[in-house]
């Protein structure tokens, strides 16, 4: 089921990239993230028959779907638009070293020496990447800024959930995100929307709405919470170190993005870092 789970996830950097071909970026994230909150909303209410949380729990909930699927889809998907897909994968791979040092600023967690070092190693692969890419078509720094910035706030999305995992499902919670963050990113995809050429959408650019929609938000997630009920989330996350190399590949492959080899150097160098922290952050929404 991981594997399933973490190959789903990866394919929607270049679903999304391919699909931004015909799709506004806001238009996409938009409709996508209002279906998908509707659809896993339904599917927890059917199977606990509530998405209600505590009344001094609501706060949090309002802040983390705004930093954690407002900003971070307004970062993430003009990051794809502007760099490519490849690129992306790679640089969000650091996401768990930034959520080390946010778990610290927040009290959750002691962060030693060995986790400033793998923070700094994952910096250091970042800047690999970003440096690897310089020259390659379709990079540029403005969208490898921004891969930053998705990472950034993803980071502080799943430190901020933690306290939420501890009182309620993780079914429960991403369902609250996707569709309380759905319904704020639903206004800035209103101008791009009115500007989209819905009579000219091709069934493939239709069909990587439905597949970014369908599988990375509902499907893995469902994936992986059973996934995490079965084997602990310490091994389930050591999958999730597929995902950056998975999506360079995929990125590579469907989309005939190159890839240097520094790129690839700066995304080991990346993970090498998460792991020798072992910064990877328990269940938390995919994009």
């Amino acid at each position: 089921m991981l594997v399933v789970a973490n190959v789903l996830w990866s394919l929607n950097y270049a679903t999304t990239k391919y699909a931004f071909g015909e799709w506004k970026p806001l238009a996409f994230s938009a409709t996508r993230f209002g279906t998908a909150g509707l659809l896993f909303a339904g599917i927890v209410l059917w199977r606990e028959g509530s998405l209600r949380v505590r009344r001094e729990d609501v706060r949090l909930v309002i802040l983390a779907a705004f930093v954690g699927i407002l900003l971070n889809q307004l970062t993430f998907n003009y990051a794809v638009d502007e760099t490519t897909a490849g690129n992306t994968a790679l640089i969000l791979a650091s996401s768990p070293a930034f959520a080390a040092l946010f778990a610290s600023l927040a009290g959750h967690e002691h962060v030693g020496l060995r986790h400033w070092l793998a923070l700094g190693v994952s910096v250091s692969g970042v800047a690999l990447v970003i440096e690897g890419g310089s020259g390659v078509a379709g990079v540029s720094l403005l969208g490898d800024l921004l891969a930053v910035g998705a990472a950034v706030t993803w980071a502080a999305y799943s430190v901020m959930l933690r306290p939420l995992f501890l009182r309620y499902s993780a079914a429960r919670v991403s369902a609250l995100m996707v569709a309380i963050g759905g319904a704020m990113v639903f206004p800035f995809g209103i101008p791009q929307m009115l500007r989209m050429n819905w009579g000219g959408l091709s069934a493939l650019h239709a069909g990587a709405w439905g597949y970014s929609t369908i599988f990375p938000v509902l499907v893995t997630n469902l994936l992986y919470f059973r996934a995490l009920r079965t084997i602990g989330a310490s091994r389930a996350t050591l999958y999730m170190y597929l995902q950056p190399f998975l999506g360079a590949l995929f990125a590579a492959w469907l989309l005939g993005e190159s890839v240097t080899a520094v790129q690839l150097l700066g995304g080991a160098v990346i993970v090498g870092g998460v792991s020798m922290g072992r910064l990877m952050p328990g269940a938390t929404v995919r994009e």
